[in-house]
Parts: C-alpha cells; structure tokens; sequence
C-alpha cells in the first residue's frame, strides 16, 4: 500500500491523513467540543444569576437587560467552532463593567470575574 506524497504541500489549519482501512466512528470537527459545552454552561449558570439579582432588586431591569445581552453575546461566541477567548472576554469585560459600580451586585460581578477566567482558561 502507498502512503501520501506530501511534498511541497502547505497545509493551512488541521489535516487528516489516512492510509489503510479506517474501522469505527470517527467524529472530527463536529459540533461543539467539551471544553465550549464547560463554557456555555457556566455562562448559563451566570444568565440565572443575573436574573436572580434582577428578581431581588439587586440589579435595575434595564441594567440587568444591558448585562443579559453581553453574556447572551458571548455564550454565541462561545458556541462558535471558531470561538476566540477574546472575543468571548470583550462580552464579558463590558457585562462586568456595567455593574462595577453597582454595590448590590458584588455576587454579578464576581461572578462575571469568575466567567472570564473560565473562558480564557478553556478555550
């Protein structure tokens, strides 16, 4: 059996190379991977939170919508298969600061700080 004449080849992004018989399921490139399903989840968690701060008087209404629409923003990017931890912190770091200086909101923006972390760790 031959293998694969790759010489003078530039491969710009990932590259499979099968020579032989392939047996079993192979899943490459697919959805969303597990360390983008860990994000979205914590981004979930912290869509509950701010609307737990808004239910008890802790975030204003148009305050908590501002916050809502950059974490909304950054769980679509983070959902993307081209998803950046820049562009899922840019979200984050303007949703923290809205409620920077909202006192009430110290359990938002921690856990907004605590968002960030996660998405530069995991993407």
């Amino acid at each position: 059996m031959g293998g694969f004449n790759q010489q003078n080849q530039q491969v710009h992004g990932s590259q499979i190379n099968i020579d032989g018989g392939v047996q079993g399921v192979l899943n490459v490139g697919a959805g969303e991977s597990e360390r983008q399903s860990e994000l979205v989840t914590a981004l979930n968690s912290l869509l509950a939170e701010i609307a737990r701060a808004k239910d008890e008087g802790e975030l204003a209404e148009e305050l908590a919508l501002d916050v809502r629409h950059e974490v909304t923003q950054a769980a679509a990017v983070a959902r993307r298969p081209d998803a950046s931890a820049e562009a899922v912190t840019g979200r984050l770091t303007r949703a923290r600061a809205l409620v920077s200086g909202v006192s009430a909101a110290a359990a938002v923006t921690s856990a907004l700080s605590a968002a960030i972390t996660t998405a530069q760790t995991l993407l």
